[in-house]
């Protein structure tokens, strides 16, 4: 717990006084590249050394039913930096009592203060966005040998990966809604609902009824959507089975028969939008249509008024990486807002 409070203690001195060092005189142009591809820089010994560990977090599977991975991890040394230095993710790994070129360069561009909390195993990472580009995230880990480095990493890898996720979707999200957003499909369901989301450029509304209080977004090439709607019910329906048959239920009916893979999907406590909320994850699939894909549904639960809310999202992208499409999906997700709770 100290190396955590430490590292948070250190983080503002850091962005006020670090980057000072690193090319802030440049004018910065925009990160460029694939969002999901992480660049590490690092002496390639300790890269092998350490490689094990960094890829079962940040490319950890994700069934979508072909398996695909969390992000995209690609090791590069320093000499190459230059040629690299505007990609969307750069993350930065040395250790103090070794010489090699990326330590060495570490130690020299990162805050003394920060070099002797590594010393002194008080200090482990960082992250700095808009590092030599504009929306690029930029991390650094660094420790005093590389039995520490493995030690801390495994002490926070879930800290460090929420970290770099949620920046990873706070850009995501400033582009989705950057290159275009329908204000006034939002007010229709608004409107019409009495609840909402942002919706990105290119969705239209395939269906609604006010009566079912069901409204289905879809956008095409590849086929995804994004379906909400509320029912009447009470906390005991808030468990796998329930929801599932749930979702059985209303998409079947309005998706010519989509049907959850019970096997292959499970529930997890979250939030969406601020609002606690039970989630599915799993897989979908339409026997008449031989077609099926990953899908991922919240459902909310309000005691005061007795009503279940729900957000279900799917893709149906054959032959093409599906998690993109995913994430996309997730940030719509999770603008939702139920107008008479704001």
């Amino acid at each position: 717990m100290a190396l955590k409070q430490s590292l948070k203690n250190l983080l503002v001195v850091f962005c006020i006084t670090t980057m000072g060092l690193m090319y802030s005189c440049d004018i910065k142009v925009s990160a460029f590249g694939h969002p999901r591809h992480i660049l590490v820089v690092a002496d390639s010994s300790l890269w092998m050394d350490f490689k094990g560990q960094f890829l079962e977090v940040f490319e950890a599977p994700v069934y979508m039913p072909v398996t695909e991975t969390e992000f995209e991890v690609e090791w590069i040394p320093l000499e190459k930096l230059n040629e690299f230095k505007s990609r969307m993710n750069l993350f930065f790994l040395g250790v103090v009592e070794e010489d090699n070129a990326a330590s060495d360069y570490l130690k020299q561009v990162l805050p003394e203060s920060f070099i002797h909390g590594v010393r002194d195993n008080q200090y482990f990472y960082l992250f700095k966005d808009d590092l030599f580009a504009r929306d690029q995230i930029g991390a650094f880990m660094m420790a005093r040998d590389r039995s520490s480095l493995q030690n801390n990493f495994d002490l926070l890898k879930n800290e460090i990966y929420q970290n770099f996720s949620d920046r990873y979707f706070a850009r995501l999200k400033r582009e989705m809604f950057d290159r275009g957003e329908q204000k006034n499909i939002e007010k229709i369901i608004l409107d019409n609902f009495g609840w909402s989301v942002r919706v990105q450029h290119d969705y239209f509304i395939a269906m609604q009824d006010a009566l079912e209080k069901y409204v289905w977004l879809r956008r095409i090439e590849p086929d995804r959507w994004l379906s909400m709607w509320e029912i009447e019910g009470n906390e005991s329906q808030m468990n796998k089975d329930s929801l599932i048959a749930i979702r059985n239920k209303v998409i079947g009916r309005n998706y010519e028969g989509d049907q959850v893979v019970k096997e292959d999907t499970y529930i997890t406590m979250t939030k969406l939008s601020e609002y606690p909320a039970h989630k599915l994850v799993g897989v979908w699939r339409n026997d008449s249509l031989y077609v099926g894909g990953p899908f991922r549904m919240y459902a909310i639960y309000r005691p005061e008024t007795s009503k279940l809310y729900f957000v279900d999202i799917a893709v149906l992208a054959p032959d093409k990486e599906k998690k993109p499409y995913i994430d996309q999906l997730e940030v719509m997700a999770n603008t939702f807002k139920i107008a008479d709770e704001e």
